[in-house]
């Protein structure tokens, strides 16, 4: 993180030298997220989320959309496994006696089988066989890098409720900060877990 942190430092330094041509210097917009580094140029404000790209990783539209829309999986993904876990927790022993079954988390002292818990290979290989089938069919379909012009990052399309037509821009803006609020903040609480 330090290496980072100070390649991010020396091109923010050569971003905003003063020219060597006249006596004029370059201004640059500061990071909101990264005060100390310049703004990346292409996060205008018109994505929700912030500004936060040090490395400058995201060189095109395509590929900020297309980072925006793995972040937004990964925001999905890293909150329902911080709600997941302790009811998993909470809900293995009465489930595994409900159907008859010996409860794993009896080997790993009430706690969740994991890899820093132990308690994984006591796991059916066909769990495993399935979890990993069932994420490669959702892979398959998502191979095609995303078209920022033909939908919105995160958009699968599912809204049993239809409430996303309903409301107006500005609520939808809301939703998505909040949406990457709570999932990067689930990122760090499902990282705790492990």
């Amino acid at each position: 993180m330090f290496a980072s942190l100070c390649i991010s430092a020396v091109g923010f330094a050569n971003n905003v030298a003063p020219s060597r041509m006249g006596a004029s210097s370059i201004v640059m917009e500061q990071s909101k997220a990264v005060p100390f580094l310049p703004k990346p140029p292409l996060l205008d404000g018109t994505m929700a989320g912030g500004d936060f790209d040090p490395l400058n990783l995201a060189v095109s539209p395509s590929r900020l959309a297309f980072y925006r829309d793995a972040e937004i999986k990964h925001c999905r993904l890293a909150m329902l496994a911080a709600a997941n876990w302790p009811l998993a927790e909470l809900l293995n022993k009465p489930l595994a006696k409900l159907i008859g079954l010996p409860a794993i988390t009896d080997l790993t002292n009430g706690r969740a089988p994991s890899i820093p818990n132990g308690g994984l290979y006591e796991v059916n290989a066909v769990f495993w066989f399935i979890v990993l089938a069932v994420g490669a069919l959702a892979e398959i379909g998502e191979i095609n890098p995303l078209d920022s012009e033909a939908r919105l990052a995160g958009d699968l399309g599912f809204d049993p409720l239809g409430l996303w037509p309903k409301m107006s821009t500005a609520e939808k803006r809301t939703m998505q900060e909040k949406e990457l609020a709570n999932g990067r903040l689930a990122m760090f609480v499902a990282a705790g877990f492990c």
